[in-house]
């Protein structure tokens, strides 16, 4: 058998190492939030160029076609060439807008995610029923609990749900949550 300060030297271990986690996760959290305000506004830069550019095309096209009232063939031509060159200037325009609303849409669920995994790491590290749940977890125990595989309790069905109960009829009973 191993000594009993053994298995608390691996626990305290164990939290330290998630306490560093933590504090890790937090620091690279704040990295990624400073950097942010760069990135915006040089999106913002990006975005008044692209309009410039766009209003430039639009310009350089509205002086063709004065330019060009005498000759018909001429006058279709341009206008042909003008409305395919407003096409792909409105298509990269289109890219620019959505890529930059699908990166904002991303982070904003990336901080999201962070958030809960902090908060549950927090819990984790800070509660006891989150130590005696990493302590469950690390033996292996939370599993059989979880799939009601544990000496004298078995799995019933009860108004459509799973539900684990002794098999004496006395005791603590539980909804089996399906693994997702």
């Amino acid at each position: 058998m191993s000594d009993p300060d053994d298995t608390e030297d691996f626990g305290l271990r164990a939290f330290e190492d998630l306490k560093n986690t933590v504090q890790q996760s937090n620091k690279s959290y704040s990295d990624v939030a400073g950097k942010l305000p760069a990135l915006a506004k040089q999106l913002e830069a990006l975005d008044a160029k692209s309009t410039q550019a766009a209003q430039r095309v639009e310009d350089a096209a509205q002086a063709v076609t004065s330019y060009i009232k005498t000759d018909r063939r001429t006058l279709l031509i341009s206008c042909g060439f003008g409305a395919i060159a407003l096409v792909f200037c409105a298509g990269f325009l289109g890219d620019i807008k959505g890529s930059r609303t699908g990166y904002a849409q991303g982070f904003a669920e990336g901080q999201q995610e962070t958030k809960k995994r902090d908060l549950l790491a927090e819990w984790a590290v800070s509660s006891p029923s989150g130590r005696m749940a990493y302590e469950m977890d690390r033996v292996g125990q939370i599993q059989a609990f979880g799939m009601c595989r544990i000496e004298g309790y078995k799995p019933i069905q009860r108004k459509g749900q799973t539900i684990c109960a002794p098999t004496s009829g006395t005791g603590l009973q539980w909804t089996i949550v399906e693994g997702r």
